[in-house]
């Protein structure tokens, strides 16, 4: 993600996944490549990150 551009971070409480798993408290990024491509990825909440927003409650892929 070197030369890829950083969209937005942000937290949520419970992360629903498309197979129906819920994650709890976990970190979601949206970058977007040179490409034009939007990515994300998720991770477990573990520490304050900065520039992260903490949207709370539940999210869905």
């Amino acid at each position: 993600m070197s030369t890829d551009r950083l969209i937005e971070r942000f937290a949520v409480s419970r992360l629903h996944l498309p197979d129906g798993d819920v994650l709890k408290n976990q970190v979601i990024e949206v970058w977007q490549s040179n490409d034009g491509h939007t990515h994300h990825r998720y991770y477990a909440l573990e520490r304050e990150l900065p520039f992260t927003t903490w949207r709370g409650g539940d999210f869905w892929l």
